[in-house]
């Protein structure tokens, strides 16, 4: 018996070969025929069998020797065969990309390349073919490239890893802000406050360092960076393993579950401020583009930075019994935004020097202005209310380890250490599963959604 046959001998009678066979045949039986050219017992045939094996060893053993040593005598006129066919590929493989042109009069074939090149790599280029007459060089400034610049990231190695998040939602544009270390930081930071724990955020950390050491796995990288602030805002709240109140880790901030709209109002506070921060980068990236309508007239630009700001601030201020600016103030700090969002069209088309202000006629620009204007207002509201999320974890992530703790029976003095075992694991599993998609939400559509285009073509040299 081997992995792919069982083998088995059957003795039958001269007279119904034929019958049996067939039969076997049918049961998909493999008949093996033994060779004429052994003779004798089967002991005999074994026997010259193995001689001969015996033989063909000594025989492939001969020649790999001789093998050995050609290449030994050989080695330098093979190590530069294999140098010079190498460059010859590597050659042939630059010149497919390049295109060939021939001059008339004396026949000169030239091959031109046209590419991007990073200024390091360019002034190294520069050096080698100086002393060539026969390469020319031009450079040009990416900026008044006619094909499409792409982008090389470059990021501190902290922060490297959370390039596959921007990845996922598209590379940044050549003259577009690059937010790695922005999602870096504000994922890691609203990680750590929907799931602060310093037992469990720390086996976040270790595991993500470990699985980003030896395997290189960039979703690691960022867990682990996640799990220093979950071990920051584990001593805040003064939690390790979903106990609290111990002797040895005091609560520097407060409890979740004793401060329920304390956190839900920070959470809802801190999102404003993230908002703030994007349209702040969005009218960075305008100037960038030199896209005029988007840093004015955008509803993330000058003038929505403009309303939210002030609707922030009158909030702020009604809360802290501050008193509230003028009716008239008010009414130039709020309406005087939103009727530049209402009317980009025309003002954009004015500024283009277009004949027709509005394409398809007043009215349906009236119309279509008071239903884009409906809902950017609602935009900022639901963007806003969104991140309310953020402190609704929290409290989850609290209750749940309540629970854990309710079922082991922590609070008569004896748990059961199972059961506190497997529920850390399932809720440092399950509940780190779904933080983690929802920062990544907010990140994408509350965040993303007003700066960021990701249109971009990633550098990849040849």
């Amino acid at each position: 018996m081997d992995q792919d046959y069982v083998y088995g001998i059957c003795f039958l009678p001269e007279g119904d070969t034929v019958q049996i066979d067939a039969i076997y045949t049918s049961m998909h039986f493999e008949r093996i025929f033994i060779p004429d050219e052994y003779e004798g017992t089967p002991k005999q045939a074994y026997e010259e069998i193995q001689a001969k094996i015996e033989h063909d060893k000594v025989a492939l053993n001969n020649c790999k020797e001789k093998i050995v040593n050609s290449l030994r005598a050989h080695r330098l006129e093979i190590l530069g065969a294999h140098y010079t066919i190498s460059r010859a590929s590597r050659l042939h493989g630059i010149r497919k990309l390049a295109a060939c042109t021939k001059e008339n009069k004396t026949n000169t074939v030239f091959y031109i390349l046209c590419g991007f090149m990073t200024p390091a790599n360019a002034m190294q280029l520069i050096k080698e073919i100086d002393p060539d007459p026969n390469v020319f060089l031009i450079s040009q400034d990416p900026k008044r490239a006619q094909s499409k610049t792409p982008t090389k990231l470059h990021n501190p190695g902290i922060f490297r890893p959370f390039e596959l998040f921007l990845r996922m939602y598209g590379v940044p544009a050549y003259n577009e802000i690059d937010p790695t270390i922005f999602i870096a930081i504000t994922y890691s930071f609203m990680f750590g406050m929907m799931f602060g724990d310093v037992g469990q955020g720390a086996c976040l950390l270790l595991g993500g360092y470990l699985l980003y050491r030896f395997k290189k796995i960039a979703l690691a990288g960022a867990i682990c960076f996640a799990g220093v602030f979950s071990v920051l805002f584990g001593f805040l709240y003064g939690s390790f393993f979903g106990f609290e109140d111990l002797e040895w880790l005091p609560t520097i901030w407060m409890n979740p579950m004793e401060n329920i709209m304390t956190i839900l109002i920070v959470s809802i506070a801190f999102g404003a401020f993230l908002i703030l921060v994007a349209m702040i980068i969005n009218i960075i990236n305008g100037a960038k583009e030199r896209d005029y309508e988007r840093i004015f007239l955008d509803q993330s630009g000058l003038a929505g930075f403009l309303f939210y700001g002030t609707v922030i601030l009158l909030i702020v201020t009604m809360f802290t019994g501050n008193p509230v600016p003028s009716a008239i103030l008010l009414s130039i700090l709020l309406g005087l935004p939103l009727l530049f969002i209402f009317l980009r069209e025309p003002i954009s088309r004015y500024l283009a020097k277009q004949k027709s202000l509005f394409h398809e006629g007043f009215g349906m620009f009236l119309l279509e202005g008071i239903v884009e204007l409906f809902e950017v207002l609602l935009s900022y509201i639901t963007n806003t209310i969104s991140f309310v999320r953020v402190g609704a974890f929290a409290l989850s992530h609290a209750g749940m380890m309540g629970v854990v703790l309710s079922l082991a029976h922590v609070a008569q003095g004896n748990p059961n250490w199972v059961i506190l075992i497997l529920g850390n694991i399932l809720v440092s599993g399950l509940e780190g599963l779904v933080v983690g998609i929802q920062v990544l939400r907010l990140e994408y559509y509350e965040m993303f959604s007003r700066f960021y285009r990701g249109t971009g073509k990633e550098f990849k040299p040849f």
